[in-house]
Formats: structure tokens, C-alpha cells, sequence
């Protein structure tokens, strides 16, 4: 199975797995940005190459922590959007923080690869997860401010708009903070530089992709969805 495919598939699974969690309730989104921020951390050293470009493969999961966050932004207003935002700091440093002592743990001989191989994967997470809160903290924070004030500044008209606008801005500020404190040093100047455009171009495309599901928030609620130049202003 190509990169390609399995990028599609993950993406739209995640996003379909938002989707689920907020027909349950707004508690339930909640969970799934804390996953997916853990997710972000247990696998962003992961660089893969795909389209042609080295990138890196959490790209969908930070994909699906801004469409929670814009779920919430736009059913319940900015202050639940900033709440998630710290729950999910709650979560990664829970994660990273238990984690670490984890592996001071002696381990028996016959569990010995897996040890190893555990150090070597959870040893780069500290940094990985430093660099994945700062920009999540930074780029969130951000994506939640714009999201409102464009709402605001339409009068809750252009739905997609302020999904995809706030997406645009922010997700640039958190390629260039994440991947910056995440890989500086440990590639190639070159390298680094084609990660972040090409992290932040994935990321616009699974923007894309995931504007139907915003709209999809609305049905699985049981309430009209908004039309393309327009919406129902509806918070619950």
C-alpha cells in the first residue's frame, strides 16, 4: 500500500472518528484531541516520503486536532475551544511525564528488544512533545482567535471560509514552530526547510478535506446544515 493511500485513509478515518465523537457530546471531542495530540508525539520523528516530498507522518493527526478545535469553536464559542487547548496540554505532559519514568523501569532479559526498542522511540519524545505543545499551544490558540473574529467580522455567514482561513494561518505558524524545535540540528538546513513547506502544504490539503465534516457537524446534530454562503449562527 502506497504512502499516498494510506495517508487518505488515516486522514479520513481520524476526521470520521471527530465526526462520531461529537455526535456523543463536545466531552467526547475532547478525548480525540488528546489522542491525537499523543499520537503527535509518539510518531512525529517518524519522516516519511510521500507525493515526492519528505514530510512528516503526523500531519493528519495535527489535521484532526484543528477540526476538533473548530467543532467546538463553532458550536460552543471560543472559550470551549481555548478549554481544549489545555486539556490536551493536560494529556501530553500526563503522557511524556509518566512515560519517562517508565523507562527507568529495570527490564528482564527476555523482554530486552522490546525495552530497547522502546527507549530508543520514547528518548526523542520529550523534545518531539516540548516542540509538538509549543506550537500546539501557539497555532490553537491562534486557529480559535481567527475563527471567531472571522465569524464575527461575516456575521456567522461563509462557514468554509472561516474554517479554512483560520486553518490557513495557523497551521503555517505550527509547521514552522513545530518542525523548527522538533528537527533543527538533526537534519540538513535543506532538509528542514522542505519538511516545513511540504509539512504545511499536507496540512492544507487535509484543510481541505476536512471542511465537509464541519458541515457534517451540523447534520449529526440533527439540525440544518448551512449553505455555502451562509450560516445558522446556531451555538448550543
Amino acid at each position: 500500500m502506497s504512502n499516498e493511500l494510506l495517508f487518505f485513509i488515516i486522514t479520513l478515518v481520524d476526521l470520521a472518528f471527530v465526526l462520531l465523537a461529537w455526535k456523543l457530546g463536545k466531552e467526547w471531542v475532547y478525548i480525540t484531541i488528546i489522542t491525537n495530540i499523543i499520537l503527535v508525539s509518539t510518531f512525529a520523528a517518524k519522516l516519511i516520503p510521500i507525493f515526492g516530498f519528505v514530510t512528516n507522518v503526523s500531519n493528519t493527526f495535527y489535521a484532526a486536532i484543528f477540526i476538533a478545535t473548530d467543532i467546538l469553536t463553532e458550536h460552543h464559542g471560543k472559550k470551549v475551544g481555548y478549554r481544549s487547548i489545555w486539556m490536551g496540554f493536560i494529556g501530553l505532559v500526563l503522557f511524556v511525564l509518566l512515560g519517562q519514568f517508565v523507562l527507568q523501569f529495570e527490564y528482564i532479559q527476555d523482554s530486552e528488544k522490546v525495552s530497547i526498542a522502546m527507549e530508543t522511540l520514547f528518548s526523542a519524545v520529550p523534545r518531539i512533545a516540548a516542540a509538538s505543545f509549543i506550537a500546539y499551544a501557539i497555532a490553537q490558540s491562534l486557529d480559535v482567535w481567527l475563527f471567531h473574529f472571522i465569524r464575527e467580522r461575516t456575521r456567522g455567514k461563509h462557514l468554509w471560509f472561516r474554517n479554512n482561513g483560520s486553518t490557513l494561518v495557523s497551521q503555517f505558524i505550527d509547521s514552522a514552530v513545530f518542525f523548527s524545535l522538533a528537527f533543527a540540528g538533526s537534519v540538513p538546513f535543506d532538509v528542514l526547510v522542505n519538511i516545513i513547506l511540504t509539512g504545511y502544504v499536507v496540512k492544507l490539503m487535509v484543510a481541505l478535506l476536512d471542511t465537509p465534516f464541519i458541515y457534517l457537524s451540523y447534520k449529526v446534530k440533527g439540525m440544518a446544515m448551512p449553505d455555502i454562503g451562509g450560516n445558522l449562527g446556531v451555538q448550543s
